[in-house]
């Protein structure tokens, strides 16, 4: 493989990749436990409003007082989506893929540059050993995605929405 092609490819390629899934993990990261806490917080607020024999929250008099069985039906509701939601969506499965596969593409790069593991073998068109390498793990990985990821990436080819890089 002819050296600017190889870094051509090293450029736009495995450092574009790179940048992706350190991206995509740290927003499925973030996507989840924004999820997580926000269940955490109403999973405690329910039973105390359950336990509360007060009838209404509102000042004496007011018509516009609430119901805090409503409260409590409204939060357990908001509890029951938001679980449904990281059920859904993988953001943890997704997060943990896009960190596992980015943890395996970057050391590749220092193998190649100092001639470890196949790197290393007398004859071997470096080049070609690295771009396989790099290759297959991508495959791997996209291979791994959950069915949402892969319903998503499937209705962004189909123009419904272009919003993130795709590997390809």
């Amino acid at each position: 493989m002819e050296k600017e092609i190889f870094e051509k490819y090293v450029e736009e390629r495995y450092k574009g990749q790179m940048d992706y899934y350190k991206n995509a993990s740290a927003r499925n990261q973030k996507r989840y436990q924004q999820f997580q806490w926000v269940l955490i917080i109403l999973s405690a607020l329910t039973p105390v409003f359950a336990a509360l024999r007060v009838g209404k929250i509102g000042a004496p008099g007011l018509t516009s007082a609430v119901d805090l069985n409503v409260v409590v039906l409204i939060i357990s509701s908001i509890v029951a989506i938001l679980t449904t939601g990281l059920k859904t969506f993988n953001y943890q499965e997704l997060w943990v893929n896009a960190r596992a596969t980015y943890e395996k593409l970057k050391p590749e790069i220092h193998y190649y540059n100092f001639n470890i593991g196949p790197y290393g073998v007398t004859g071997v068109d470096k080049e070609s050993v690295f771009v396989t390498r790099v290759e297959e793990m991508l495959t791997n990985e996209h291979n791994q995605w959950p069915p949402a990821k892969t319903m998503k990436d499937v209705s962004e080819k189909n123009g419904d929405t272009d919003n993130e890089q795709k590997t390809q």
